[in-house]
């Protein structure tokens, strides 16, 4: 049944790959197909897989550690006032149509940015780059800037550099069109349904002879790079065991340990992003702090997370931010609610206002989310609350969710976001409704100085928000990859990336 897999893989393929590539090809599998490559605009995982780092890079980045480091910048200084900053651009940095990176191409692709993301803007105080000279672009604000650099090198909606021209261009036309920057890798062609390829850029010089994360060394051991779009997982696999492929992303849980004995590389990637449980603070049941600390309890962790992902792809910790993020790092044992106790949430429950009808669970069936949704309510039934269940698609949950009577908890997951002031659910006007007025003050005033003071106020505030219970996170999702065996280096972060593989 198995080779009967990968022989229709391989049929399946046949008309758009050819059979395998030349030796010094990379072809890589993924499950989605980004809607666009215009990263500024479109924050989608799989066109920042393709486009970020490969053919686009930033002025700063995160390295493996959490820390911002120089890519395209070869410094940058925050004044004392912390409302002024300056980029001094590297001089040896040439764009994939031949042309010098200027100042006034790094001005024009950060001023898109701060249009393209409303939170890096507020961040800004308003204000935009513009140029001091050849080298270096400067932005001033009335505003503390302090997290503007964290944002450049961590926003989901990428704050790359490319040339003026492209960025004058889509001014016109809404979305870039032409995709040309500085990476180690430029565009070759894209066979919408089929494929993106890449092709390594002569002209390309490294930054530096070290490597962490994605910051550093970029060698481009394979000269082409082709993402092939196969979102059936079955396929993805068969055709990673077939030799289709040397690397593909997504792999079922259920498949992990066989392709392991069988010589494969699986790496699991950082944490992506956060499952939430989202309480209706405006009206009903969830409304009651008490309650929603009771569901905090009665509800299992592991279970909820195993019926989504199996036994690999996540993490168990209640923290609103990643694991990655250690700047923002708050030890969830210090979480009260953190861990089931049963016993102690029905006496909670016991204590609210809570009235004894069904609990309303929504959700959708976006990424087995519904999976979620049932076990939570499994938890509750096992605990005597009836709950109900209703699982809608992805634009009707959308919409539904804005209804504060229809709802008592939705199950939903959240991207990761550079700082916690981006966590949705923590806004007034975000479905759940987060009412507090202390805590949403000490939310605004995180940003009112330094990251570092910032990170530890967060500390202190997470502890909060953990009593108060807004959402419930009973854990963190990561994608899975897997490699063929014959190839080294391959780096795990957001995605997967080829520069340095032996």
């Amino acid at each position: 049944m198995h080779i009967f897999a990968v022989l229709i893989a391989m049929l399946l393929l046949l008309p758009s790959c050819g059979g395998r590539a030349a030796s010094d090809s990379f072809n890589i599998a993924l499950s989605q197909e980004p809607p666009v490559l215009d990263v500024m605009l479109n924050s989608s995982i799989s066109g920042k897989m393709i486009a970020v780092g490969n053919v686009y890079e930033k002025l700063l980045v995160l390295d493996a550690e959490g820390m911002i480091r120089p890519e395209l910048a070869e410094s940058y200084t925050l004044s004392e006032d912390r409302k002024e900053l300056s980029f001094v651009l590297r001089d040896d940095v040439i764009f994939h149509n031949g042309d010098i990176l200027s100042a006034s191409d790094a001005a024009s692709s950060m001023n898109r940015w701060l249009d393209a993301v409303p939170a890096a803007l507020i961040a800004s105080g308003g204000a935009y780059f513009t140029v001091s000279d050849e080298r270096t672009i400067a932005i001033r604000s009335d505003s503390d800037l302090s997290f503007l650099p964290i944002m450049m090198a961590s926003s989901p909606q990428s704050a790359v550099i490319m040339p003026k021209e492209c960025i004058d261009k889509a001014m016109e036309v809404g979305l870039i069109t032409e995709y040309i920057g500085t990476g180690p890798y430029e565009f070759g062609e894209w066979r919408s349904g089929e494929y993106i390829e890449l092709k390594a850029f002569d002209g390309y010089k490294s930054y530096s002879s070290d490597s962490s994360g994605i910051w550093g060394r970029k060698d481009c051991s394979a000269k082409t790079l082709r993402y092939y779009f196969v979102p059936d997982e079955t396929t993805r696999v068969a055709g990673l065991e077939g030799g289709i492929y040397d690397a593909i992303d997504c792999v079922p849980s259920d498949d992990v340990e066989r392709i392991e004995k069988e010589g494969f590389k699986v790496l699991q990637g950082g944490e992506n992003g956060s499952i939430v449980l989202v309480f209706n603070k405006k009206e009903g049941k969830a409304a009651d702090k008490l309650f929603r600390q009771a569901v905090s309890l009665i509800a299992d962790r592991d279970t909820l997370m195993r019926s989504c992902y199996g036994d690999y792809g996540f993490s168990l910790h209640s923290d609103y931010m990643e694991a990655e993020q250690r700047l923002w790092a708050v030890d969830s044992a210090e979480d009260p609610y953190g861990k089931m106790d049963a016993e102690k949430g029905m006496a909670l429950l016991s204590g609210s206002s809570y009235d004894g009808t069904a609990v309303e669970i929504l959700t959708s069936n976006l990424t087995n989310l519904d999976r979620i949704a049932v076990a939570l309510a499994s938890c509750l039934e096992r605990a005597g609350v009836d709950a109900d269940v209703r699982v809608l698609d992805w634009a009707s949950f959308l919409e539904k969710r804005k209804d504060p009577s229809s709802w008592d908890i939705y199950v939903s997951a959240m991207s990761k976001v550079p700082v916690p002031q981006l966590k949705t659910y923590l806004s007034p006007s975000f479905p759940g409704w987060f009412d507090d007025p202390e805590l949403s003050e000490n939310l605004r005033n995180l940003s009112s100085g330094t990251v570092e003071a910032a990170a530890e106020e967060w500390k202190d505030l997470q502890k909060e928000l953990w009593e108060y219970v807004p959402v419930m996170v009973p854990g963190h999702y990561s994608t899975i990859f897997a490699v063929s065996p014959e190839h080294e280096g391959v780096i795990i972060d957001d995605g997967f990336y080829f520069w340095n593989m032996e």
